[in-house]
């Protein structure tokens, strides 16, 4: 069953339950309980309470309540709010995944699939009018956000409109679909990245100037808008051409919610990749100047293989790279593209340097160009889930792709079904 609603009090209460819920974790008891850990529910309590703990745990949650609600509304003040810092970074694959689906019907659909037992869970049509174009994942295995356009706008600016969709597996209701009320400023344009805060409260978008506008066609936006009221809190800008097809755009935060970290292509020269974090608490609007480089990546023009996707792995310091071959720059080597051409590297932050090579992708026939995408990077990089894709202009023969698990040099490969497009990057979530 799909809603699609604007946010709730009953949606309030229970985030505020969950920040409560967080906060009682933090007081020191008498037994220190073992660490929560990510992406498991609790075990059943079976220590009995006394006889005054249940009136005194209810007066408790009710003033955990109120402050969460506090809390909630003060995101809207117009700055983006302080939260509390969390350090706990994804360990574990998650198990569920979103897809678009396109060819289920004119106007798209979203697949809700279980990578472990490769069974489709649900399947959410997109609202009258709507087309789905793109999805990323939150921190939780249970939320994620999708990005859908309007068929009534013209191209090539159709209107942007992003949604919540929260899952619940093995349920009678297994996901909700809400509007989420947030609009770029300006219809001239357009969104290229987007993603989630930790907290659920804030949704930051990357954003490119598009034909007509008063900034100049190379000015590039991020902003951050709240979740519950769609108000913009703040933005960063940038007139610097940082788009060039040398990199592919990816947007992420970073445990606590604190910063940001966004791929560009260097202002410095055409054949140097960058990822960089930008200070969300720094005053200023200027997106260069409140980022800094964590990694700069030198592309040398005879071989176009060098570091093209980048995430940033939520510890901090470790930078996953997928390549790409001959996609941008023309068929240069293509024994180059099949024999190891195509590959996923960590690079330490620290040094700048790679570190070791995750996985390399070996054709078992011809190659002429093709590109390997992280689509989702543990606390240190360690396990990553990757796709790499070959002959993207069918030169020669059909499109090859595979999408896996990488963890120790190998991968696990996922079946997705096969109307979702090879493009996994925006297409698939995890």
């Amino acid at each position: 069953m799909s809603t699609e609603e604007p946010i709730s009090i009953e949606e309030l209460v229970r985030t505020a339950t969950r920040a409560g819920a967080t906060l009682v974790r933090d007081i020191r008891p008498l037994a220190a309980p073992e660490p929560a850990r990510l992406r498991r529910r609790p075990a059943p309590k079976t220590r009995r309470w006394l006889s005054w703990g249940v009136p005194l745990a209810a007066a408790a949650a009710v003033a955990l309540v109120a402050v969460g609600l506090v809390a909630f509304r003060g995101a809207d003040s117009g700055a983006p709010a302080t939260h509390p810092a969390t350090t706990t970074a994804p360990t574990t694959v998650p198990r569920y995944y979103v897809a678009v689906d396109g060819p289920a019907s004119p106007f798209g659909a979203l697949l809700v699939g279980d990578d472990q037992t490769g069974k489709t869970i649900a399947t959410v049509k997109a609202p009258p009018g709507l087309r789905f174009v793109n999805v990323q994942a939150a921190s939780d295995d249970r939320t994620f956000v999708v990005m859908l356009e309007n068929q009534t706008t013209p191209a090539p600016s159709p209107t942007e409109a992003w949604y919540l969709l929260r899952i619940a597996p093995a349920t009678a209701r297994p996901y909700q679909l809400t509007k989420l009320p947030i609009n770029l400023p300006s219809s001239s344009r357009l969104a290229s990245a987007y993603a989630l805060s930790p907290d659920d409260r804030e949704l930051a978008v990357e954003s490119v100037a598009g034909a007509g506008d008063q900034n100049g066609d190379n000015r590039t936006t991020i902003g951050v808008y709240s979740v519950s009221s769609g108000a913009e809190l703040r933005s960063w800008s940038t007139s610097q051409n940082i788009t060039a097809s040398t990199v592919r755009l990816t947007l992420s935060w970073l445990p606590g919610g604190r910063r940001l970290a966004f791929t560009a292509s260097s202002p410095g020269g055409p054949h140097e990749n960058q990822l960089r974090t930008l200070d969300l608490t720094a005053s200023g609007t200027d997106l260069m100047a409140d980022s800094r480089a964590v990694l700069t990546v030198r592309i040398p023009a005879s071989n176009p293989s060098t570091c093209w996707m980048m995430q940033l792995a939520p510890d901090g310091g470790t930078v996953v790279c997928g390549t790409q071959f001959a996609v941008f720059n023309g068929p240069t080597d293509n024994a180059g593209c099949a024999n190891g051409g195509l590959e996923f590297t960590s690079y330490s932050v620290a040094t700048g340097k790679p570190e070791r090579v995750l996985y390399r992708y070996q054709s078992r026939g011809a190659c002429f160009d093709g590109l390997a995408d992280p689509l989702w990077t543990g606390s240190s990089g360690s396990s990553i889930v990757g796709a790499t894709e070959i002959n993207i202009g069918n030169q020669g023969g059909k499109q090859v792709d595979q999408l896996g698990v990488i963890t120790d040099g190998r991968i696990r490969l996922l079946k997705l079904p096969s109307s979702v497009s090879p493009d996994y990057d925006g297409i698939v979530a995890f």
